[in-house]
């Protein structure tokens, strides 16, 4: 009978001992007479053993009572407080999210929205992974990040995907190098430039491969790196030129580097976000994604990322914010 005992029975019993009366306790309870008569009445016959000495002018709390009280005041407060929590992380107000995305999406986009998302939820502790997209997709399987942001992905039956960008195809070369005075330059001129590649295991590495092979443009590759900084001091130390999309390259404010937009043709990967099939996100995880949303739709990606196409309504679609 005692697992019967009620969260509103434990509060009648606290406000009573509180307030040393029956006609107190109902008052900031909100209750009539009766029914907090009811349930101390209940709570005892669950008990087995009286809470309470009643006199018709004054109520004493038994021995048993305040043994039991201290108990019953941690359940409540307990309680009261896990409910607090529940209600802050429906709110957005408190959380732990953890994005997995490529290192390019991690270094130049991630902290842009992150800034946003600081100013509207504090609260909300953001934990960025970045791996190539064979590690972003495991990641999002294993439930080790509640969503990922990269490009393509090998198709999977337990991964949904929207794509919110499109990352344009640049040339990063040191002020030294002639391409740096062009205003835009194709992809022909890449052809028999000293060029300093990215390795098989990214997909910017696919991707120009691809574009190359198609063009018949021969690339003299002086030398292959997996790391996105690395490749900013190759280029500062005028080892050779590189391509890569936008977001990947360095920022704009390096003094010894230029980009121009790769054109015939404009090559753009997807930009995409990736989410375990059949699941909704944590109310933190959409707090996320909202932050993300309100960038584009401000205006600010596309003020620091020109070079990129945003849609911000096929991340309206998904539905997950």
């Amino acid at each position: 009978m005692a697992n019967n005992v009620n969260l509103r029975q434990l509060r009648a019993f606290v406000m009573v001992a509180d307030k040393g009366s029956f006609v107190k306790a109902a008052a900031a309870l909100n209750l009539s007479q009766p029914a907090l008569s009811q349930c101390i009445r209940q709570l005892e016959d669950h008990i087995g053993s009286p809470l309470f000495n009643r006199t018709t002018r004054s109520v004493y709390i038994t021995p048993l009572g305040l043994g039991f009280i201290p108990h019953a005041r941690d359940i409540l407060r307990q309680f009261d407080n896990l409910m607090a929590n529940v209600q802050d992380t429906v709110q957005r107000r408190q959380g732990h999210v953890t994005v997995a995305c490529l290192p390019s999406v991690a270094s130049r986009l991630m902290p842009r929205v992150l800034a946003v998302n600081e100013k509207q939820f504090p609260n909300i502790h953001v934990t960025i992974r970045d791996s190539n997209m064979k590690g972003v997709a495991a990641m999002i399987l294993s439930g080790d990040a509640d969503f990922g942001i990269g490009s393509t992905v090998v198709a999977h039956s337990d991964l949904d995907a929207c794509a919110f960008a499109k990352d344009m195809m640049c040339v990063v070369a040191p002020v030294t190098s002639p391409l740096a005075r062009k205003r835009t330059i194709r992809w022909a001129d890449l052809n028999e430039q000293p060029f300093v590649a990215m390795s098989h295991e990214t997909g910017i590495r696919d991707l120009v491969d691809e574009t190359v092979e198609k063009l018949g443009i021969s690339l003299k590759i002086v030398s292959e790196i997996s790391n996105l900084a690395t490749l900013s001091g190759m280029i500062e130390e005028g080892i050779g030129i590189s391509a890569a999309p936008d977001l990947a390259l360095p920022r704009e404010n390096q003094s010894l580097i230029r980009r121009r937009p790769l054109s015939n043709p404009t090559i753009r990967r997807p930009i995409s976000l990736f989410w375990k099939k059949g699941q909704g996100l944590s109310p933190a995880a959409s707090a996320i994604l909202s932050s993300l949303h309100r960038c584009i739709v401000d205006g600010e990606m596309e003020t620091h990322f020109p070079n990129v196409e945003w849609d911000h309504k096929a991340l309206e679609k998904t539905g997950l914010f």
